[in-house]
């Protein structure tokens, strides 16, 4: 259903794209609401009239009116030619849907970051985020609960997808790369801290699979060529936290990372 809603929304989250829509959620609700607008068994309270969705497009995608209720009419029938009734199970859980594009799966190719190995030595931003990562790491390890620690994290976490970009950059990373392995981060730093409850030192194989094979693609929705980026953004983030001296060795991670890779592309190819 996460690559479903993916496809239909397309035509919306292009509007992500060029930035005509700055936040991308503002077009997943629209989406939500137009895919909601043909179900009949969805409750009164949650569905939307057709003028109510049609304003939110007016505004959200900066069309005129007339614009906007043929962009409705667009994504309807969108919908049903993705989700023809004839192709569907009866009584089923599951939708099937007609496959609209054969995407290419590949293992990303680190070769086109030109990564320097000169080392990028810690500044005094480096080390605001060092201690408020080091410093939650040990509330974590003491036992704290997490409601004790839960700004802090948050705290954290944007310290880091500071710093973590800036790491890139220093070290020749494309600013597009730069930006979208940060992207990467977030959700995997929510993965630990939230879900899993650890920290970013103590990841064992176990969790390093759960993350990719099971939690990364139910919680996080991208084209599917996009979801390569993940092991090799999280590759330089332990890197990144080696160079910047918060640990000591990064290899059994990394190695971790690189051999879960194939096993993930394998399950994107799968489910794309």
């Amino acid at each position: 259903m996460t690559q479903a809603m993916i496809e239909f929304a397309a035509p919306i989250m292009a509007y992500v794209e060029d930035g005509t829509v700055q936040d991308p959620n503002d077009a997943l609700q629209i989406g939500l609401r137009l895919w909601n607008s043909t179900l009949p068994e969805v409750p009164i309270a949650v569905r939307r009239s057709r003028r109510e969705v049609v304003a939110q497009i007016e505004t959200a995608l900066q069309m005129e009116r007339q614009e906007a209720d043929a962009f409705f009419d667009e994504m309807i029938e969108r919908k049903t030619y993705l989700f023809p009734d004839e192709i569907q199970p009866e009584g089923g859980m599951t939708m099937f849907m007609r496959k609209e594009i054969d995407y290419l799966i590949a293992p990303f190719e680190e070769s086109q970051l030109n990564l320097s190995d000169e080392l990028v030595s810690p500044d005094s931003d480096d080390d605001a985020f060092l201690d408020a990562l080091g410093q939650l790491d040990a509330r974590i390890d003491f036992g704290e609960d997490y409601g004790d620690w839960e700004s802090d994290f948050f705290e954290m976490q944007e310290l880091c997808c500071e710093r973590y970009p800036h790491w890139l950059l220093a070290k020749g990373v494309p600013e597009t790369f730069s930006q979208q392995f940060a992207f990467c981060l977030d959700p995997y730093l929510n993965f630990i801290y939230q879900y899993d409850a650890g920290d970013v030192l103590h990841v064992v194989p176990d969790v390093i699979e759960e993350f990719f094979m099971d939690w990364l693609m139910r919680k996080v929705m991208v084209k599917p060529p996009e979801y390569t980026q993940w092991p090799p953004a999280l590759r330089l983030f332990y890197r990144f936290l080696s160079e910047k001296g918060y640990l000591d060795d990064s290899e059994p991670i990394i190695t971790g990372l690189y051999a879960i890779e194939p096993e993930f592309i394998a399950l994107v190819k799968q489910r794309s």
